[in-house]
């Protein structure tokens, strides 16, 4: 399966499933008034580290990602995941400082 050890296969699913975590995550765990997307940018501009910690929680199905792809032997995907989830880490340390 060479179709499949791609870089931008990595890139693109390294994008969107720590998203997709961050969202469901936080939309299980919020409990307030105020709309969803309206919450999640209040925190983003509240100053408060929350927006950092669950930036830097919804990495960890990433690095489930990338151990299955050294597993499963498919680099280029994995160099992808890596390089995806090095900016979301760096965005999640600089929204903790």
């Amino acid at each position: 399966m060479q179709w499949i050890n791609k870089l931008w296969i990595g890139l693109v699913i390294a994008v969107i499933l720590p998203a997709l975590f961050g969202l469901v995550f936080f939309h299980t765990a919020y409990k307030g008034e105020l709309p969803f997307w309206e919450a999640v940018s209040m925190t983003a501009k509240s100053g408060l580290p929350l927006f950092g910690k669950l930036l830097l929680l919804s990495t960890f199905p990433n690095l489930g990602l990338i151990f299955l792809c050294y597993k499963a032997e498919y680099w280029n995907v994995c160099r992808g995941v890596i390089v995806v989830t090095a900016l979301y880490f760096a965005s999640s340390f600089f929204y903790l400082t």
